[in-house]
């Protein structure tokens, strides 16, 4: 995946943030954390340029996804642990999924190896190869629902205006 993780943090923040409600924070913040989180494992890129491109950046821990599943764990107790419902732990744990959803599709589109570094770093799993369609689509398919949901009150408002027309034809 090329495209589709920036829009991937959008649509799952944006889906999650109701379930937040009750910590207070703030939609801009929490949206903006979990886009961050969406492209945070490929922070790994600056490291690759200092080395050379020794390696590929998805052997770097940030490409890692028990990492992730570690970071998820991590927040997911500090948000229930948290009496007093502070925006951090809902901020973190957002970051953390989202990351943790940039390790899935990469797994779609290219490789990721799983149980890293407990794992023989030779042996990707990809599942590029068992999809029937090109992952280009994937990545249309969620870049326009991401759109969609960026703009879903200005569709609806537009589509009400519509059909408001057409009662005027009947």
């Amino acid at each position: 995946m090329h495209y589709a993780h920036l829009p991937t943090g959008y649509i799952t923040s944006k889906i999650l943030f109701k379930k937040f409600e009750k910590t207070s924070v703030a939609y801009n913040a929490f949206i903006s954390w979990g886009m961050f989180g969406s492209i945070a494992p490929d922070l790994d890129f600056v490291y690759s340029f200092i080395d050379q491109n020794h390696y590929h950046h998805h052997d770097y821990f940030t490409h890692f996804p028990l990492f992730w599943l570690s970071l998820i764990l991590i927040s997911s107790l500090w948000l229930r642990l948290d009496r007093h419902h502070r925006p951090n732990a809902a901020l973190a744990f957002i970051f953390s999924l989202n990351g943790f959803i940039h390790m899935l599709l990469d797994t779609i589109a290219g490789y990721v190896i799983w149980f890293a570094p407990f794992a023989d770093m030779n042996k990707p799993v990809t599942w590029a190869h068992y999809i029937p369609w090109d992952t280009g689509f994937l990545e249309l398919f969620i870049f326009l629902w991401a759109l969609y949901l960026w703009k879903e009150n200005q569709i609806l408002e537009i589509f009400s205006r519509l059909g408001s027309s057409l009662d005027l034809i009947e």
